[in-house]
């Protein structure tokens, strides 16, 4: 039995276990909604219509939740789930910075001076589309312990990582105005780096303890 599965094996009764999974399934859909909304307003020239701080104030609540938690059963208990405690605190770590980034969207584009629209918008609406799959893939493969989803997010996020890479160059040597290429930039940016929380998440199924958030190695 790999090493995810021997922390995390279905019915293994650890309360401990059952009650983060469940807080960072919920953090991870809020997140996604959050990111839904943040996309709205940013390339479809919505007007933002979500508390969006009051939902990162929830996704942070979660993680205190989970870190709670796991502060008072290690206190009653330092020697069970010692393992799995410091796996659960780097995915719950990862999922709440997601919400930051989420919220952090709405934030940039209030640097804009015109409508997002045209070629560069396309192409970030691409890349976005990419992405929002993988949080649902996420969820499967932390939930099921289900290597293989891990491995493809991991490997989606290794492409969208080079795709907007490449995509924040073209910003640089376009003659778009400064504020639209601020907003550009910098939203690829986050779309990169929630890409890669979802796959630090996907690394604790595939990879040990000391190896997690290296998950496109050796895959």
């Amino acid at each position: 039995m790999d090493f995810f599965k021997q922390l995390f094996s279905p019915g293994s009764g650890s309360t401990l276990v059952d009650a983060a999974f469940a807080e960072v399934s919920g953090m991870l859909s809020q997140s996604a909604l959050m990111l839904d909304h943040s996309l709205e307003v940013l390339l479809e020239n919505q007007p933002v219509s979500m508390d969006l701080e009051e939902l990162d104030d929830m996704v942070d609540e979660a993680e205190r939740r989970v870190r709670r938690t796991i502060l008072q059963h290690l206190a009653v208990n330092p020697k069970q789930d010692l393992v799995a405690s410091l796996v659960l605190v780097s995915m719950v770590q990862d999922a709440e910075r997601i919400g930051d980034f989420a919220r952090g969207l709405v934030e940039l584009m209030k640097m804009a001076r015109s409508p997002r629209t045209g070629p560069f918008a396309d192409d970030l609406r691409r890349e976005a589309a990419k992405l929002r799959p993988l949080f649902e893939i996420t969820e499967r493969a932390f939930r099921k312990a289900d290597k293989a989803q891990a491995r493809k997010v991991i490997r989606a996020h290794k492409e969208l990582r080079a795709e907007l890479k490449a995509y924040r160059t073209r910003v640089a040597e376009s003659d778009l105005t400064a504020d639209m290429a601020i907003v550009y930039s910098g939203a690829a940016q986050i779309l990169r780096r929630v890409g890669a929380h979802l796959s630090n998440i996907c690394s604790t199924v595939v990879q040990p303890y000391d190896r997690i958030r290296h998950g496109d190695e050796d895959l």
